[in-house]
């Protein structure tokens, strides 16, 4: 097996001509220092670096225009990140610095940006202010304030039936998915087509069989499938080994950026699976099935070829 990440740049297109997904892995050694602590101005200047190569563009503003050419004065662009594992969530210094260079880039309002998870409990707990107010980038969960949308059900497999929270369907305009570099006992990996789990009312009942189907058709409902419009997978340090929440296994110093959520995760499960060969573990990839679902969907690509 090959354990090269699946990455990158130019050209776009491949000998068949057809247009390849891009995935671009932006690292920086003093990202993370010996202490473990999290270099804000890297991050920073990392993650507008990541934005610019996946964009081809010559300049952050550009990049985000490329990502959102549609943007009004009163859209609202959600950011959902992950934050069930306090002590491995979506980073806040890495969220706030998206926050941050979104509205500064675009001239957007600060307030038209929402920060979100399902349960604000956990948003705290990961470090994230909460914020309700009409001033500043608001911050807060779907429980328990705000619910889950009774109006229609998402049919995810297997007779299961899931609502979405409103956040997603009536708050946000378009979303920014935040995963974290994690394996899973079941799913195999965890990174933004799993943490989708955390936008329906129901996630404990979508694990069995490896999460396959419900994942991959949870991603095909319209109000993510098209309001999703940029992966930024929070690699700097991730789990390998017991599970997605434990502790921090390795420090691993990367942000992921990406437009296919299919071809991110591939390149995370390949991340994963390159430290499990180093520590003679069984490969996470032989046990993934919603990721062969979700490209099998259209979704995205889980070949490297079209990478």
């Amino acid at each position: 097996a090959s354990f090269a990440p699946a990455v990158f740049a130019n050209p776009k297109t491949g000998s068949s001509g057809k247009s390849k997904s891009r995935v671009i892995m932006a690292s920086h050694s003093q990202i993370v220092d010996s202490s473990e602590q999290i270099d804000e101005k890297l991050v920073r200047a990392t993650l507008d670096e990541a934005l610019i190569a996946l964009t081809d563009t010559v300049s952050i503003q550009d990049a985000w225009a490329h990502l959102f050419p549609q943007l009004q004065s009163t859209d609202v662009i959600g950011i959902k990140v992950n934050s069930v594992n306090h002590r491995l969530p979506s980073h806040p210094q890495v969220v706030y610095a998206i926050a941050q260079s979104l509205a500064e880039s675009l001239e957007m309002n600060p307030n038209n940006i929402i920060i979100w998870d399902r349960m604000t409990a956990d948003l705290k707990e990961a470090k994230y202010t909460p914020n309700m107010t009409d001033k500043g980038v608001r911050c807060f969960g779907t429980v328990a304030k705000i619910g889950h949308d009774r109006s229609f059900t998402v049919d995810v497999g297997e007779g299961k039936q899931m609502h979405l929270s409103k956040i997603l369907t009536e708050m946000c305009t378009y979303l920014i998915n935040v995963p974290v570099l994690k394996n899973h006992p079941v799913a195999g990996v965890t990174l933004s087509l799993k943490n989708h789990y955390g936008s329906i009312d129901s996630p404990g009942s979508c694990h069995p069989g490896g999460c396959d189907p419900y994942i991959a058709n949870l991603n095909n409902t319209p109000q993510i499938k098209n309001k999703t419009k940029l992966i930024v997978c929070d690699a700097l340090f991730g789990t390998y080994k017991v599970g997605e929440m434990r502790p921090p296994e390795w420090i691993n110093r990367q942000i992921l950026a990406s437009t296919d959520p299919v071809a991110l995760d591939y390149s995370g499960m390949m991340l994963i699976d390159k430290k499990r060969h180093e520590k003679n573990l069984p490969l996470v990839s032989e046990r993934t099935p919603h990721i062969r679902t979700a490209a099998a969907l259209g979704l995205g690509t889980n070949d490297p070829q079209r990478m």
